[in-house]
């Protein structure tokens, strides 16, 4: 049952990379559990990324040495960070005084399977985790990785240490998850880009979902996947916020709070959207069968497709859109179906400076004039739309990067001005 003020529930606080980003920093979040043990909290479990742009120099560090290295090595050696971090937030609590543990992912048995650096999580032992409780420890948790059945270190992709903690919270029967990081919550929209953005007190999974997947870098979408599934309420807060006041807690919403939901939570911004336009492709299922299985296979993730039959041609046009990081990936699957027959008059073109923007809310589900609206916003401030996505609580359009900010203020402008 969800409650922050039950200390007798066990609770994961994850601290992101820029929480522990430095030796002070660690020494003030070693010092905050402290607290919070002495004022009785008795089964807490803390999830750690590496120290801010730790992860980053790695990355750089194998494309260095070989940019074709293989995924299990890239793998090794960029999950390194958290290995460090996890050592020094134990050191730092026992120094507060606080019986600490450090765990790595293979020492709780956290197993992990699909592909390197996007790995899900299958199964956690939490035995060792129990013991360290039992003990009066904390039990500190590498997060962003994993192990494979080969013991192979894996991880969970950039801004995994997320859902090590969501999964964590849910073996052990967690009453939430507190992710902090260094914001205070999540906001309307992206106060750097939008100024006068409000933060939200109390958000649904569904929206909250979409606005991680549509590009809001608060949390990462698989988590807050896992919170839903598993009922797992998710609480972010601002990791040096003294007062502890404001924080978003993300939930399932009851039937009322669904209809008093706002029309609109928030809008999202994606700067980074790789769009593909193919060509030459013979009518029928079974092609954008296979296009689509071989961009899956290649690893890279499709979101907006878009697909015309031309008139008197026996060949369609499709269109769809990719992240940044997987176009790429997407590239090489298109180019090697070019030498297979039913593909032999395929082309196609890849055009990488496009965002998306998006507009998130429940209660679009029941109120009527949201798109009318913000398609008007967008023709008021004369920004091209290139290809639009709907789903009952969210409106995305792909536009132009150098207008993806004028985008997101417009649709701010006009469905939070009041």
């Amino acid at each position: 049952m969800y409650s922050e003020t039950d200390k007798n529930q066990p609770i994961v606080q994850k601290y992101g990379g820029t929480s522990v980003g430095s030796v002070d920093r660690i020494r003030s979040i070693a010092a905050r559990i402290a607290r919070q043990k002495q004022a009785g909290w008795g089964k807490i479990a803390v999830v750690v990324s590496a120290m801010a742009g730790e992860t980053n120099r790695f990355v750089e560090l194998v494309g260095m040495v070989n940019p074709n290295a293989a995924a299990k090595h890239y793998d090794l050696a960029v999950s390194a960070g958290e290995q460090v971090s996890t050592a020094l937030m134990a050191a730092a609590l026992e120094r507060e005084g606080v019986p600490a543990q450090a765990f790595l992912a293979y020492q709780i048995g956290l197993r992990a399977e699909g592909l390197h650096a996007k790995a899900r999580i299958r199964s956690i032992d939490t035995e060792k985790l129990e013991a360290c409780w039992a003990a009066g420890g904390v039990p500190v948790v590498a997060g962003f990785q994993g192990v494979s059945e080969q013991n192979e270190v894996m991880t969970l992709g950039r801004g995994g240490s997320d859902i090590s903690a969501v999964a964590l919270a849910v073996a052990l029967k967690a009453s939430f998850c507190e992710i902090n990081t260094d914001v205070e919550g999540v906001f309307t929209a992206d106060p750097r880009v939008v100024p006068e953005a409000k933060l939200v007190e109390t958000l649904d999974y569904d929206s909250d979902l979409e606005m991680a997947a549509l590009g809001r870098k608060v949390l990462h979408s698989r988590c807050v996947e896992l919170g839903a599934k598993y009922g797992m309420p998710i609480v972010v807060r601002d990791s040096f916020d003294v007062e502890e006041a404001r924080r978003t807690r993300i939930m399932s919403f009851t039937e009322s709070q669904a209809l008093e939901a706002p029309v609109v939570t928030g809008v999202s911004l994606d700067r980074n959207v790789c769009k593909f336009t193919l060509t030459g492709l013979k009518r029928g299922s079974s092609v954008l069968s296979t296009v689509f299985e071989r961009v899956a296979e290649a690893g890279a993730n499709v979101d907006i497709i878009i697909q015309n039959e031309l008139a008197e041609s026996d060949t369609m046009r499709l269109g769809f859109t990719v992240g940044s990081a997987d176009g790429k990936l997407a590239s090489e699957a298109l180019e090697a179906l070019r030498g297979e027959a039913a593909f032999d008059e395929l082309q196609f073109t890849q055009r990488g400076d496009l965002a998306k923007v998006s507009v998130v809310g429940l209660g679009m589900k029941s109120y009527a004039g949201v798109a009318s609206r913000a398609f008007a916003a967008l023709a008021d401030a004369g920004v091209e739309i290139l290809m639009t996505s709907t789903s009952e609580i969210k409106i995305s359009c792909v536009v132009p990067a150098d207008r993806a900010e004028e985008a997101a203020r417009a649709w701010h402008n006009a469905f939070f001005a009041n």
